[in-house]
């Protein structure tokens, strides 16, 4: 296969199209590519009197290849050795970049101008620095896999080693909500049949325009609006396995049909996958949420489903399931969603691993094929992030996607897991900005970077789209691979502080509401930007008595008992359930004043309790012996306050690390030379950002017209009058002014 792709590239390149001759002991003569993983006797009788030379090809592990042009009976020859067939195909895919070729998720790019055939000169290396590397397509949207079949899934899979890639994983939504989605079945081994197929099932679905949830109303598509009803050919839409069966399969045999359409999408898939050396993993969240119609089930039988000898019966039969569908190499375990911004009670921690527990017990008992793992929306729970690395076999893989959507760094937590495969997942996109282009190579680059440092071993990356996510996949793909010319903190250690002893806030996230009138106070500016969700503010101040004031809104929630919750001044307790909308409504001030508050070691602290959804403070003032502290929480320096204060308990690095030498190339390829350096500027000013949200970005960054409310299908524009938003689009006429000097285009090759 590498040789004809190599073939296929150099034919798409120079026009011609080269022989492949199959080669024992002594290669063809004149100038020849050489393909073939190390051990092949042409590569060894090739390379035969160079002892350096043998030493490399010999030293290479799988994954690892080697691009050399070597003198050979008076001829050069280029050597693509990879130390095993992998790797070969990997070295035939980085020889076509050397062409000019670029990869993406959507397809190939090759440059429209033919190059003259011959044999370049290099000497290039190539080991991975995560074993693992891949992507995560999620589901639950109109805008990913939810309407994959198994061609889409073959298009996407085909490029994976294009990227040099080799991972591929699907989350599971459960019942409730968005779920439950077919892409992993739960029930009893007595309802599995030997060819994978299923009995019993319940009712699930992946998006479709009947169905209508978060955000999204359903509709028929004969509805549409402007011509587009005549795009469809029927009164719904949606992914083939639902094909009569939505918006959701209603009768028994209904059920089990979309179940046993998605395992065989699955089984094609997973198989192109395995055939191209990549792994495949699906999952579902735990504790494992049991269906209705199958708890149904197992009532009929006298059990309880409660029981956690039943959840393991359960493990049981959903192993049997995927062991009998389709080839898996791993299973991953979703921590629950809550527990990124809540505060789990003990229970519910040790219910999830009591859940794990009984999977673990279940694979062993029907001898799964596939290994175990974690991912999840966090590493672990609050208290402790490592906390399953102490409790779970350490053959099982660890990861996590970042927190915040992607805007938070990598999980630090990483750091303090040991002696385990352990994988990082940035967001390549965050879900709110499904709506429009994001551009987070820096992004990607930073986070590729932290999880090299803290030690991981995989980095996949979260998305719903492909093609607008060109660049971020790219980047992310590239940054597994080398970060010599780009990370500055290579080889370094990245030390962590202590938010204990260091000043600023632990934790939490920023919002504005710039069009919030807020009453019963002089500075309304200060109560319209916000900080939530954050566990503590810490002042650094000479010991003494001080007189501290809290200065609280409610800018968001319209009713009261959305958001609760208690602060604590030097780990005393001086507000208890604090609702602010139930003391004095929405958009009103509302402050408290605490004298006397004692500081003896330095510094003043101020911590929240989340009891109802997110803590929430608007500013706070501190005044004692000679200091007076006015902190602006989620906003910028205004009125005598400083800006907020940064995180300290992580470290305040930049969010994103330089892009322009990416984007130098991606232009290049996109756009033609002619214009590769002023696009590669424009495109790396609007590379990155370090907020969220509609009308808080710099002029330098990509500015956001839309987000969601409610949902992605709630569509929230950007309310700013047009005379204050102009100036964040003048890159357009910017990109308009460069037009003449395109040269060549580029086209987009499948």
């Amino acid at each position: 296969m590498a040789a004809r792709e190599i073939r296929r590239y150099l034919y798409l390149r120079t026009g011609q199209l080269v022989p492949i001759v199959s080669a024992s002991s002594k290669r063809p003569s004149g100038r020849s590519i050489i393909i073939g993983h190390k051990d092949q006797p042409v590569i060894s009788a090739i390379i035969k009197g160079d002892a350096q030379l043998v030493d490399s090809v010999k030293s290479l592990q799988p994954q690892q290849y080697l691009l050399k042009t070597v003198p050979s009976g008076g001829e050069s020859v280029l050597l693509v050795v990879g130390g095993d067939p992998v790797g070969t195909l990997y070295a035939a895919y980085r020889l076509a970049e050397h062409w000019g070729v670029r990869f993406y998720l959507h397809g190939d790019v090759v440059p429209d101008e033919k190059m003259t055939l011959s044999l370049p000169t290099l000497d290039e290396r190539g080991e991975p620095l995560f074993q693992t590397r891949g992507i995560q397509p999620f589901h639950d949207f109109p805008e990913g896999p939810d309407w994959w079949n198994t061609d889409d899934y073959h298009a996407i899979i085909a490029q994976l080693p294009k990227l040099r890639m080799n991972f591929i994983g699907l989350h599971t939504y459960p019942q409730g909500g968005v779920g439950p989605e077919p892409t992993v079945w739960i029930g009893l081994k007595d309802d599995v049949n030997p060819d994978g197929t299923v009995r019993l099932s319940s009712p699930s679905s992946y998006m479709n325009t009947l169905r209508g949830n978060w955000g999204y109303a359903a509709k028929k598509t004969s509805e549409f609006s402007f011509g587009t009803a005549q795009l469809f050919e029927r009164d719904d839409y949606g992914p083939e396995v639902m094909f009569g069966a939505m918006p959701v399969p209603k009768t028994p045999e209904d059920r089990n049909t979309v179940f046993n359409r998605t395992g065989q999408m699955l089984k094609e898939a997973f198989g192109l996958a395995h055939s191209l050396g990549i792994q495949t993993c699906v999952g579902t969240e735990t504790p494992l949420i049991i269906p209705d119609v199958v708890k149904q089930r197992i009532r009929s039988e006298g059990k309880d489903p409660n029981d956690l000898a039943v959840v393991r019966e359960l493990y049981e039969g959903m192993s049997q399931r995927i062991a009998n569908a389709y080839p898996l190499d791993y299973y991953w375990f979703w921590t629950p969603e809550s527990w990124t911004w809540g505060n789990p009670k003990d229970r519910e921690v040790q219910a999830t691993i009591d859940d794990l527990k009984a999977a673990i017990e279940a694979a062993k008992n029907v001898k799964s094929p596939f290994i175990l793992a974690t991912c999840g929306w966090v590493l672990g729970p609050p208290k402790d992030r490592a906390l399953f690395d102490n409790i779970l076999p350490k053959a099982m893989p660890m990861s996590c996607i970042n927190r915040n959507v992607g805007f938070a760094p990598v999980e630090t937590g990483f750091a303090r897991v040991e002696g385990r495969p352990q994988w990082a997942i940035p967001w390549l996109e965050d879900d709110p900005g499904l709506l429009i282009p994001q551009l987070w190579v820096g992004r990607m680059r930073r986070d590729a970077a932290d999880a090299l440092a803290y030690g991981c071993t995989g980095l996949l990356g979260i998305h719903w789209r492909t093609r607008i996510l060109g660049p971020n996949v790219s980047a992310l793909a590239k940054a597994a691979w080398d970060q010599k010319p780009w990370n500055p903190y290579l080889g370094k250690e990245i030390v962590i502080p202590d938010p204990k002893t260091a000043e600023g806030r632990e934790g939490g996230n920023v919002s504005a509401f710039p069009n919030n009138a807020i009453a019963d106070t002089e500075h309304g500016s200060l109560y319209q930007t916000v900080t939530y969700d954050m566990k503590a503010y810490r002042l650094k101040v000479p010991n003494g008595a001080y007189l501290v004031r809290l200065q609280f809104c409610e800018p968001h929630y319209g009713e009261a008992g959305k958001r609760v919750f208690g602060v604590t001044l030097q780990g005393h307790r001086v507000i208890d359930k604090l609702d602010v909308f139930a003391a004095v409504g929405k958009n009103r001030a509302l402050d408290y004043t605490f004298p006397g508050i004692e500081v003896s070691n330095g510094i003043l602290e101020i911590q929240f309790d989340g009891i109802v959804e997110f803590p929430c403070i608007a500013a706070f003032v501190v005044q004692g012996p000679g200091v007076t502290r006015k902190i602006n929480c989620g906003g910028s320096a205004v009125e005598g306050y400083e800006a907020d204060l940064p995180q300290s308990n992580v470290d305040n690095r930049p969010r994103d690390l330089p892009a322009e030498d990416f984007y130098v190339d991606w232009a290049k390829t996109e756009f033609g030379s002619e214009v590769a350096e002023p696009v590669a500027k424009l495109f790396a000013k609007l590379d990155g950002g370090p907020e969220m949200g509609i009308g808080k970005r710099r002029e330098a960054y990509l500015p956001r017209p839309a987000t969601w409310v409610n949902g992605p299908g709630g569509i929230q524009p950007d309310s700013r009058p047009w005379d204050q938003v102009q100036k964040e689009y003048a890159f357009v006429d910017d990109l308009i002014g460069l037009r003449a000097r395109v040269g060549a285009r580029t086209i987009p090759n499948r």
